[in-house]
């Protein structure tokens, strides 16, 4: 079980993105297997705002969004009580953006591994937030066959 940060659908739909050819991959395979992910409802909101910004074209930006949000096997996570609570002490102990933290929150609640492409996820993170690459993600499961 996953969670992904918005940074590797962004990558994944921007093949200029040093790691875009490893998020596609990997999103391929998430989807092909069927594999379980939980993600904030901040993701298609994330994921909007970053193409509507690359791209200049809101319409693309609100269908990617909605294709994110449907995307199968995928639970979106809403930013309750707990889930906020959560965030906020990985944020201020983390030092990370709140945005970042929610999904740290998000992965932390469910047991999952944090898949992201920001650098202050991985590095800032605590151990017991497991944090990866695409990249590596995808390697560990081509080795999984």
């Amino acid at each position: 079980m996953y969670t992904l940060d918005a940074s590797v659908h962004v990558s994944a739909l921007n093949p200029h993105e040093p790691e875009s050819g490893a998020s596609q991959a990997l999103l391929r395979l998430l989807h092909e297997r069927q594999i379980p992910l939980f993600c904030p409802t901040l993701l298609p909101i994330e994921v909007a705002a970053a193409t509507a910004r690359r791209t200049d074209d809101a319409d693309r930006a609100v269908a990617l969004a909605a294709l994110v949000r449907d995307w199968p096997n995928q639970t979106l996570v809403p930013l309750d009580g707990a889930v906020a609570d959560r965030a906020a002490d990985l944020a201020a102990r983390s030092r990370l953006r709140g945005a970042d933290a929610v999904y740290a929150a998000v992965a932390q609640q469910y047991g999952t591994t944090l898949i992201t492409l920001d650098r202050q996820q991985l590095e800032r993170l605590p151990p017991e937030v497991r944090t990866a690459r695409p990249a590596g993600v995808l390697g560990e499961m081509e080795t999984d066959r």
